[in-house]
Formats: C-alpha cells, sequence, structure tokens
C-alpha cells in the first residue's frame, strides 16, 4: 500500500453572469483521469449512505442541491468531516478511506470517479477495513 492522501476540499470554478452560474471541471482540477461519472438524488432526507471503501479508486464528490455532511475516516485512523454546499468545492476522496455521507434538503450528489464500477474494488465490511488499518 503507498502513503496513505487525506481528503480533501477543491475549489470549483464558476463563471457567473446574469443568466446563471456555470460551475467548471476537468482534469486540470482534479488529481486523476476521470473513467466514470455518477449522480445519486432523490435520497430521502437524512439519509446516511456510504459504510464504504475502495482499494483503488479516487473520487471527487460535488454537491449540487441541498447539503451533504461527509464523514471520512482514513486508513490511518484520522477523522475528517465536511459539509458539502451546492456547487463550492469538490470532496476529493483518496482511496482507502471509510467514508459515511447524510443527505439533507433533497441533496444530490455529483460523482467523478477514477475507475469504471469493480465490486472486486469495494470494501464493505468495517471488519475488513479495520485489518486494513492495523497492518499499517
Amino acid at each position: 500500500m503507498s502513503n496513505p492522501v487525506s481528503p480533501f476540499l477543491i475549489s470549483l470554478k464558476h463563471n457567473q453572469d446574469s443568466k446563471g452560474v456555470l460551475g467548471v471541471i476537468d482534469n486540470r482540477n482534479i488529481p486523476f483521469d476521470i473513467a466514470r461519472i455518477f449522480w445519486i438524488h432523490q435520497v430521502p432526507d437524512n439519509t446516511e449512505r456510504g459504510g464504504h471503501a475502495h482499494k483503488t479508486s479516487e473520487q471527487l464528490v460535488i454537491c449540487v442541491e441541498g447539503i451533504i455532511d461527509v464523514t471520512m475516516e482514513e486508513i490511518t485512523g484520522k477523522t475528517h468531516q465536511f459539509k458539502l454546499l451546492p456547487g463550492s468545492h469538490g470532496l476529493y476522496l483518496p482511496s482507502l478511506c471509510w467514508g459515511y455521507y447524510n443527505f439533507q434538503d433533497n441533496a444530490i450528489a455529483l460523482c467523478l470517479a477514477s475507475d469504471y464500477f469493480k465490486e472486486s474494488d469495494y470494501i464493505r465490511s468495517y471488519q475488513e477495513f479495520e485489518k486494513l488499518k492495523a497492518c499499517r
């Protein structure tokens, strides 16, 4: 395993005029090439999602609407709390971070991923994540 990287916020670029706001994301803004884009919506308020980590995949999560409270735990055991508001920042999620996402106010999340979906990339058991932490 490589040295862990902490999750961090990335400021999103915006162009605003009388017709609205245009947000921009490209491979110059984020630390990985985008292989997949997906979104999460119609989540009942105060519903917690996540409860997993990725072995290799990296992601950028952007709140498009509502509020998303995020709790991340690094493989080192260090924890982070983030509050994502619409369009202000993207949250970079490195591999080997266990995450929980609480959706509020009809939140919509846009997610960019470094890899295509592979079930084998997921760590869905916190006990398995704990074992990896113990190996560090």
